[in-house]
């Protein structure tokens, strides 16, 4: 049984009791599982990227694992920002988000990615960092009412779960600059709730406030800067429990990091901002390099000296337009991996400013479209040449289920009894009531002339995949069309398809249906059942089936292999490119990410680097029919010899 999510703090005292007692039909206890197998060995080092279940798509996930070689995803429950964006109670939100974290799970377990599971807010209204949120102690027991439901609902794939990241950057307004008070005992809590489910998966805390790198630092006074009282930090406070990663996030040099944001929408078309700052460089007559953002992360580092415990950063990034953005994030994995650190970049799939596939140029939202990257950016190629050191686990070995992408289309769930299934949406002069007949909901829909019955909008589809758009209807008076309605990604009009004008059925379901592909340019579409007269009609089994790709396309495939010679003092790079079958190898091509913006033909001796230094070798083959693979790229360093050393000054 799902359970209700509170709605308004001040119903927490009285639904919390009935919440715990009702949500999984017993004891905790009870409801313990264990994953099948219990085989795959959890790596010590992940790196990979933040993203939403949603995002997991089988096309998605394969673009992760093979494309890009990340080995891990850190899945964000976001409720608030779900029922925002569809327009649905936080109760709903709630149960979606489970939907769609275990879909995104399940397919990145079937393709060998762990996930680490982060709650990144909480079903109830207003923000997690006001003082009325830390204040209510019934907070906390809604908190661990989630953990309940999401560590039982994820055992199946609990092998493939790398980490439960407790609650996202935690603070509290009214206590800044330092941490919410309540927080280390709240995540005791939660951990101790974990523990009678799950005796194996890592805890992941996050230092308050924010995962901020400050958050760790130990019996000092806390200057913020203005705004902020300056007050006193003590001991830091370890949770207790033998298998916990300490998670910080990293936005230092955050007026960098974040900048044009606010200014990127200004006008249809943004290429300036006035607070723009460059790395490495001077701003504001502050000078800004790789020593710099290790002093910033000192805190952290001294905090792992200490305690001896494993760090993990949960989340990184620059804005893409940020002037030297990639060498920002490339100082910044150099650390990590010096360190020994796991880390997810900021972000998949998610807003425009932090993805590594769109150009440097600023884009308003509106343009964004204008800014996909025709090659692979500095920043994506620093990204690869990283995951390429990652390890894989076994893939998870169970059959993949037809991929339905309607929400809700067995119009089971009315959260708020209004006679409209939950992610649908009606027209304005419509009627809507959902019946139960036969055995099935069905949703009913009167309209008094040409208008809009009921819609579902928007779910993400491939220009390249076939789909199959089908549903039972049954119209008792009028004429319906059931149809689909395409958009390009900045929600332009891109093809519509007609599955059928259905006349009165005479009291009967029938079944409707057809295969398409979406037209050129498509990238959201939504289904629809809108009348041509005044009609009166019922629906149910609507379903909206990913066939997958119309036609598969495989570009070529490299590998390269790195020889070091003279004690590590040059690097030969040997690449193999294999084509698809009835082709051929036309080029392989590299560059070095941060000196070089042409990409080179290898020769066929390979290519040989005797220069000092770490590089980041971009490298892809396109084959005879000109079929380009996308770009990889591998970390090489070439040592100093002795006689360098010297001529530096070294001993």
């Amino acid at each position: 049984m799902r359970r209700p999510v509170v709605l308004k703090y001040g119903l927490v005292p009285v639904l919390l009791a009935s919440m715990l007692l009702s949500c999984f039909g017993g004891s905790a206890a009870a409801s313990e599982q264990t994953s099948p197998g219990s085989v795959v060995e959890r790596p010590e080092t992940v790196r990979g990227f933040n993203t939403y279940g949603a995002a997991m798509t089988e096309q998605n996930v394969d673009e992760l694992r093979n494309e890009y070689g990340a080995n891990v995803v850190r899945l964000q429950i976001h409720p608030q920002n779900y029922a925002q964006q569809h327009n649905v109670s936080l109760s709903q939100a709630w149960d979606d988000m489970l939907d769609v974290t275990e879909q995104g799970l399940q397919e990145a377990a079937r393709q060998g990615l762990m996930t680490v599971v982060d709650l990144h807010s909480v079903p109830i209204p207003g923000s997690k960092n006001a003082p009325e949120f830390w204040n209510d102690d019934a907070t906390l027991g809604v908190l661990i009412s989630c953990w309940e439901e999401i560590v039982q609902r994820l055992a199946p794939y609990r092998d493939y779960i790398w980490g439960y990241d407790l609650l996202n950057e935690p603070y509290n307004t009214a206590e800044l600059p330092l941490g919410a008070s309540k927080w280390h005992a709240w995540a005791q809590q939660l951990t101790d709730t974990i523990r009678t489910l799950d005796q194996t998966t890592p805890i992941i805390y996050e230092a308050s406030p924010g995962a901020l790198p400050r958050g760790f630092i130990e019996n000092e006074w806390i200057d913020a800067g203005p705004g902020y009282p300056v007050k006193y930090q003590g001991d830091f406070q370890l949770l207790d429990d033998d298998n916990v990663i300490y998670s910080v996030h990293w936005y230092e040099l955050h007026s960098y990091t974040h900048q044009g944001i606010g200014y990127h929408n200004g006008s249809p078309v943004t290429e300036d901002w006035p607070d723009k700052m460059v790395y490495p460089g001077t701003n504001d007559g502050v000078h800004w390099d790789k020593e710099t953002l290790r002093e910033l992360m000192r805190p952290v580092v001294d905090f792992q000296k200490k305690y001896d415990v494993p760090i993990y950063v949960g989340e990184f990034s620059a804005i893409r337009w940020a002037p030297g953005a990639s060498q920002y994030i490339r100082d910044s994995i150099e650390m990590f991996e010096k360190l020994g650190w796991s880390w997810t970049y900021h972000s998949f799939r998610d807003w425009h400013g932090w993805q590594v596939d769109y150009t440097e140029t600023m884009t308003s939202d509106a343009n964004s479209a204008s800014a996909i990257a025709s090659e692979p950016t500095d920043r994506e190629l620093t990204l690869k040449s990283y995951f390429s050191r990652n390890q894989f686990v076994q893939p998870l070995d169970s059959p993949r289920p037809p991929a339905n992408l309607i929400r809700n289309g067995d119009f089971a769930k009315d959260a708020d009894s209004d006679g409209l299934a939950d992610s649908w949406i009606k027209g304005a002069n419509a009627q809507t009531s959902i019946i139960e007949a036969e055995g099935h909901a069905q949703q009913v829909a009167v309209t008094a002339s040409y208008q809009r019955g009921i819609d579902q909008e928007w779910m993400t589809v491939s220009g390249e995949n076939r789909y199959r758009l089908q549903a039972k209807i049954r119209v008792d008076q009028g004429q319906v069309r059931f149809w689909h309605y395409g958009v390009t990604s900045t929600y332009g009009f891109a093809g519509s398809g007609i599955v059928s004008d259905v006349d009165q059925t005479d009291g009967e379901f029938v079944v409707k249906q057809l295969d398409f592909v979406p037209a050129p340019g498509t990238t959201k579409i939504s289904v629809r059942f809108w009348s041509n007269t005044p009609a009166q009609f019922a629906v149910k089994d609507v379903e909206l089936i990913d066939l997958g790709p119309e036609v598969v396309v495989l570009p070529p495939t490299t590998s390269v292999t790195v020889t070091n010679a003279r004690g590590g003092r040059s690097a030969h790079l040997e690449f193999d490119a294999v084509a698809d079958a009835g082709k051929s190898i036309d080029r392989t091509e590299y560059r070095v990410v941060g000196a070089a913006e042409q990409w080179q033909t290898v020769a066929p001796e390979g290519v040989t680097l005797t220069e000092p230094g770490v590089y980041l070798i971009g490298y892809r083959s396109i084959d005879s029919a000109g079929a380009r693979e996308a770009g990889k790229g591998v970390v090489v360093t070439v040592r100093r010899g002795r006689r360098d050393l010297a001529g530096d000054g070294a001993g």
